[in-house]
């Protein structure tokens, strides 16, 4: 080839390669979506793509009308009807509105009236809305788009006094009709509505020309029948007619409430615009504006009345208030019942107060002096006497008294509270405040006085945390926290003795001096090998009827026993040992390319030494048993031989043999393996073969002989020994 037809033919391919990417190539229209609206006209568009040609926009989308029909019953403003769909789905907390004043012909701004957050949503109304007092104007997707009668946004095109979408009215003209005997005829049905704007459809037929009458539609030329076509219909003004919004929130929960809704009388006028008439102007009856709601009793619920004057003109005193329990049968109306009937928390109904100081110095501020002690009661004493602060465990039934030692101020002025309930100042009363600001309970009871005791003085308080125990449980405690005692714990190097001390530990009567005390160690941390020990170690004053734990630094003086120390149950731990994998075998085949490795798992004491297996009960057993690859582990079916032919004698027998699935080295079963293969015969069809035993059965076969009559199957059946010597 020489230069100038390569040049020719590089020119036609790029040509060609031109046009083919200039060419667009479109799909087919896809099917009709569902309509836009249930009623008073919607859209619904189908759609196809462009393919082939980078410089088309697609996808391509065309419109028709649908469902054209008016909504029936009252009318609801579009606003309120958009904006109630989102308190149908949204949550039931959330009551949405329409903003007033909107001027927004294709979407509407719905605000949460419940205060929510975000409280603001935009919503575009639905395809087919008509937007405009021009013709043909409708919104599409949240905007006010021309829709022409091609289905085409922003088309020009009209339908043509012969029905014909952008035609020019000459295809029903006598010229064209004369071209033929039969003719398509565009008759329009009823308009929607009754009133105002709304929509006809186009009503196709084949005329005879001749007859004037319609005839069957394939006598018309297909090819020219003009589509389905819909258009806009303009009747006289609609009258009044009532329009409604959606109901809104209840005014109260209960008891009794209602609910209320916007009634208006519009009259549309033109192409979707609405005007407010008099009420009059519309047919009774009026539709309800208001309904009763939340009919259902209120539960009863705590009502207080106002607190009180301090009981005290200086420091702090009481205030009280009245409360009741009262319910609402309807809203307005509250009566008085039960306190039994009201649930929840119940409101106090007295607290402490404060007016002003009664200090004894203005300017100095009140402390209270706390005691972080433990006091444990062993033996029942006359009166047992306690600091505010730390904790006590008592004996039931003792009498008991708790001082709050307060700096700066009178102690009158100390108010003491249980659980936060103040306690009285009455000597009446089991548990009362003395006039020195002492509580004192006469009798303890453990039911009501295990708790928290809090004294307050000023702004300041501190508490003191009761309980109670049986006094065998408290002498067991005892022996138990003094069973070691400072001075006959040895160093730790040193044997050490457990033996729990005699009854005179607990009789004598020690000064009260601070010592170490120390409890029993606690078991070892492990089971094997070095592990630790702990114990308690506090400082306690013991006599012979109580023991105090006080703070550390009060036995400072002292060498504190250690409370670590290292322990050895066992010497070895007990741990799983394997060995090495076993060979992968076809004689181990479990699964086809697949076989089964062992190897040895067990229990040793850490030296090599074997031990039985539940030592080691307590460590996660290593794995024994895994499979591997083996491409020999394959597998068939194993048959057995046929049997001989059954039933004997028979025209038509069957032969049958047994079969199984076995390894191919082996031979052992397989089992399920085989089921990928082909299954064989069980069984197959057979002729037996036997001899029958040869008689004559009639004493006329020596007549068959000399008639010659052997030649008939018959006669050779009934006289086969006489044929059998022809």
């Amino acid at each position: 080839m020489n230069s100038g037809n390569k040049i020719i033919f590089l020119t036609l391919l790029l040509l060609k390669i031109y046009l083919h990417d200039t060419e667009a190539r479109w799909s087919g229209w896809s099917a009709w979506s569902i309509c836009s609206k249930s009623c008073d006209g919607g859209l619904s568009n189908q759609k196809r793509q462009c393919f082939g040609n980078s410089n088309c926009l697609g996808p391509e989308v065309r419109y028709r009308h649908c469902n054209i029909r008016p909504c029936s019953g009252y009318l609801m403003n579009d606003n309120d009807r958009i904006c109630n769909f989102h308190n149908n789905i949204r949550s039931a907390n959330q009551e949405w509105s329409p903003l007033s004043q909107q001027i927004y012909p294709c979407y509407v701004f719905c605000r949460d009236m419940s205060g929510n957050i975000p409280n603001e949503i935009k919503t575009d109304k639905e395809d087919g809305t008509k937007c405009s007092s021009q013709p043909n104007f409708y919104c599409i997707k949240g905007e006010c788009k021309r829709l022409g009668c091609d289905g085409e946004v922003w088309s020009n095109k009209l339908i043509d006094s012969c029905g014909v979408c952008g035609g020019n009215g000459s295809t029903c003209t006598g010229s064209s009709l004369a071209q033929s005997h039969f003719y398509w005829l565009v008759e329009w049905m009823p308009c929607s509505v009754t009133c105002g704007t709304g929509h006809q459809k186009s009503h196709i037929k084949c005329i005879n020309r001749r007859t004037k009458r319609r005839t069957m539609d394939y006598y018309c030329d297909r090819e020219k029948k003009p589509r389905d076509l819909t258009k806009e219909c303009s009747l006289p003004e609609c009258p009044s007619q009532w329009e409604i919004s959606t109901y809104g929130r209840c005014s109260v929960e209960c008891g009794g409430g209602v609910q209320r809704r916007h009634v208006r009388c519009v009259q549309r006028s033109g192409r979707a615009n609405v005007i407010t008439v008099r009420f009059s102007q519309c047919p009774d009856p009026i539709p309800m504006s208001e309904k009763a709601c939340n009919l259902n009793f209120c539960p009863a619920r705590w009502q207080t009345g106002k607190w009180s004057q301090c009981s005290v003109s200086c420091g702090i005193g009481t205030q009280l208030r009245s409360l009741t329990c009262i319910k609402s049968p309807s809203h307005g109306i509250q009566i008085n019942v039960s306190h039994s009937e009201c649930f929840g928390a119940r409101p106090e109904t007295s607290r402490a107060c404060s007016v002003e100081a009664c200090f004894k110095d203005f300017y100095s501020i009140p402390s209270i002096v706390v005691d972080n002690s433990t006091f444990i009661q062993t033996r029942r004493m006359k009166r047992v006497y306690l600091n505010v602060g730390g904790k006590a465990i008592l004996l039931p039934k003792q009498p008991v008294k708790i001082t709050c030692i307060v700096k700066n101020m009178d102690r009158r002025l100390i108010f003491w509270t249980k659980d936060d309930r103040l306690i009285p100042v009455s000597p009446y009363k089991r548990v009362h405040v003395l006039p020195n600001g002492v509580l004192k309970i006469k009798r303890t009871d453990p039911n009501i006085d295990a708790g928290v005791f809090t004294c307050m003085a000023g702004i300041e308080k501190a508490s003191i945390y009761i309980s109670f125990q049986n006094k065998k449980k408290a002498t067991k405690t005892a022996r138990t926290m003094i069973k070691h005692m400072e001075k006959d714990i040895l160093k730790l190097d040193k044997p050490q003795s457990d033996k729990m001390p005699g009854p005179d530990a607990l009789n004598s009567n020690r000064s009260e001096v601070a010592e170490f005390m120390v409890g029993d160690w606690s078991p070892c941390s492990r089971t094997c090998g070095t592990g630790l020990q702990t114990r308690e170690v506090t400082c306690s004053v013991y006599s012979n009827k109580y023991i105090k734990i006080v703070p550390v630094k009060l036995c400072e003086q002292q060498e504190k026993p250690v409370n670590v120390r290292q322990c050895l149950v066992q010497e070895f731990c007990p741990q799983w040992n394997v060995d090495k994998w076993g060979e992968c075998s076809v004689k181990t085949c479990k699964r086809i390319g697949k076989a089964a490795q062992q190897r040895a798992v067990f229990c040793t004491n850490g030296n090599g030494t074997i031990i039985h297996r539940s030592k080691c009960l307590n460590i996660p057993v290593p794995v024994g048993f895994r499979e591997c690859d083996n491409e020999e582990c394959k597998v068939e079916w194993q048959t057995s031989r046929w049997t001989k032919c059954k039933p004997h004698c028979a025209p038509r027998g069957k032969k049958f043999r047994l079969f199984s699935c076995v390894w191919k080295n082996t031979r052992k079963l397989a089992y399920t393996q085989c089921r990928t293969l082909p299954r064989p015969l069980a069984w197959k069809p057979c002729k037996s073969k036997c001899k029958k035993a040869c008689h004559d059965h009639s004493r006329y076969c020596s007549l068959v002989g000399q008639l010659k009559m052997c030649r008939y199957q018959t006669f050779t059946d009934k006289c086969c020994q006489t044929c059998k010597h022809l």
